[in-house]
């Protein structure tokens, strides 16, 4: 009986079937002696090996290791385990396929994209059937205080735009002011002789109603928690009240007409900086600022009067209170005041038709909005230099900046009455830069900013609306 051959499975040469061993290329077929150092995890190599040098009496090995892994079941094997440390020897054989050991761990899936922060989103409410003259937002940023042009004082909740109390006041309120987080002065500068103060404490009272005089113009909080000041522009008078009683407790008048007052930080105590102009013809004639302090006695005592300009307009003041920053529409230039001690005044140029000034990143800027020109100017107060021109896509009216001063917004609605332009910019970085262009119903006319600084408000006089921005 004839021997049965087969293929053999290294080489391909014919072996008998059923012999361990091929004749041909001397590769084991089948299973391997026990003890054979040639095992490698019980899986069936086939090696070629290579040819062997000896130079200098000293040998060395060299053997290179082909491998062609074989699965019983005809799947890709798994790769060969690491040799324990220590263990290696210039003999032994290597399995040359990728160990993923040799390259590390396997890679951390990447990270989930990082929200940028400063992004602002806008959102609207409408306010009924009354038209918005002003915004200020309640202490704890849960709520706003508008005025209506139907002589109203309203809250609305920011998260449902729902009405929360509603108080009718003897005059509308132009411009509204919150005193000591708990007052709301309503603030009507023609046809008027009286300021109107609501406790929002109490919407069920009346408010007190201060009797300043023709056209009010301004009134700030003193630092006792108890007292005002507030100025006119027409009997150009300048009074100092106590809340919430109401009782005028003294007064001054002054020889121009005040329509700004703002509390400085003067010889090392409080005092009462009264921006105030004259006309002649109809045509402004000059401005000065009166400096003095409010606890003295007689009131306005230590007055004395400093010329800052033709015509100026919204202004600001540094966080130690020892300058005032604002703009004189007339000449077009910025004004930096120094207060705290020795008086100084600087100027520098901006855009054409300068209507407000405001200051960012901690008193190193200052902004004036230049209404004519829908530009703002960007000016390094350390040499009052204009450091760059920010266009805007509207007109701009008026602004606020947030309490840690590192953003400003700005309403487009235009300087006419009532405004027409729609949307908000929003300035922030250092240096400053719009950041954002966000739209808002028709005639932007007044914006607020909450105390944390994570949400402003814009009312729309046409669209009867509250822009609400958030931070994202």
């Amino acid at each position: 009986m004839s021997e049965r051959r087969v293929p053999c499975p290294s080489c391909g040469a014919r072996v008998v079937e059923g012999a361990r061993k091929c004749r041909a290329c001397k590769a084991w077929i089948g299973e391997r002696p026990r003890g054979s150092s040639a095992s490698l995890s019980g899986r069936e190599p086939r090696l070629a090996r290579a040819a062997v040098s000896v130079a200098s009496g000293l040998a060395a090995v060299v053997i290179a290791l082909v491998t062609s892994l074989k699965s019983p079941v005809g799947e890709a094997p798994p790769l060969t385990a690491l040799t324990p440390e220590g263990a290696a020897a210039s003999s032994e054989v290597r399995d040359e396929a990728p160990n993923p050991a040799a390259f590390g761990p396997d890679p951390a899936p990447p990270p989930p994209p990082v929200e940028r922060k400063g992004r602002w989103r806008a959102r609207e409410f409408r306010i009924g059937d009354v038209h918005p003259l002003d915004v200020v937002f309640n202490p704890s940023g849960a709520s706003i205080y508008v005025s209506g042009d139907d002589a109203s004082l309203r809250e609305y909740r920011l998260d449902t735009g729902e009405i929360i109390h509603k108080a009718s006041v003897p005059a509308q309120g132009d411009h509204i002011r919150l005193l000591f987080d708990r007052y709301v002065a309503v603030l009507r500068h023609v046809d008027a002789a009286r300021i109107p103060v609501m406790d929002t404490t109490a919407w069920d009272r009346d408010p007190v109603l201060l009797d300043v005089g023709r056209s009010p113009g301004d009134i700030v909080a003193l630092p006792d928690g108890k007292t005002v000041v507030a100025a006119t522009t027409d009997t150009k008078r300048v009074t100092k009240f106590e809340l919430p009683t109401g009782v005028r407790l003294s007064n001054i008048t002054l020889p121009h007409a005040t329509g700004q007052l703002f509390l400085v930080q003067a010889e090392g105590r409080p005092y009462i900086a009264a921006l105030g102009a004259l006309t002649h013809a109809g045509r402004p004639a000059g401005a000065w600022i009166d400096l003095f302090d409010p606890s003295e006695s007689p009131f306005g005592a230590t007055r004395r009067s400093i010329a800052v300009g033709r015509e100026p307009r919204e202004g600001d003041i540094t966080a130690d209170g020892g300058a005032v920053f604002f703009p004189d529409r007339l000449s077009n230039t910025a004004v930096l005041l120094s207060v705290a001690g020795v008086t100084e005044t600087r100027k520098v140029p901006v855009g054409v038709g300068p209507t407000a000034g405001y200051l960012l990143q901690g008193d190193r800027y200052g902004i004036t909005l230049n209404a004519e020109a829908r530009t703002a100017s960007v000016i390094e107060l350390s040499t009052m230099t204009v450091k760059s021109t920010l266009p805007f896509r509207g007109e701009p009216r008026t602004g606020v900046t947030s309490p840690d001063r590192r953003t400003l917004f700005v309403a487009l609605g235009g300087t006419r009455w009532p405004p027409v332009g729609s949307g908000v910019a929003v300035i922030a970085g250092d240096p400053p830069k719009v950041v954002a262009s966000l739209p808002t119903g028709k005639g932007a006319c007044a914006v607020a900013v909450s105390k944390d600084g994570a949400r402003a408000v814009v009312a729309s006089y046409w669209d009867r609306s509250i822009t609400v921005l958030e931070q994202q």
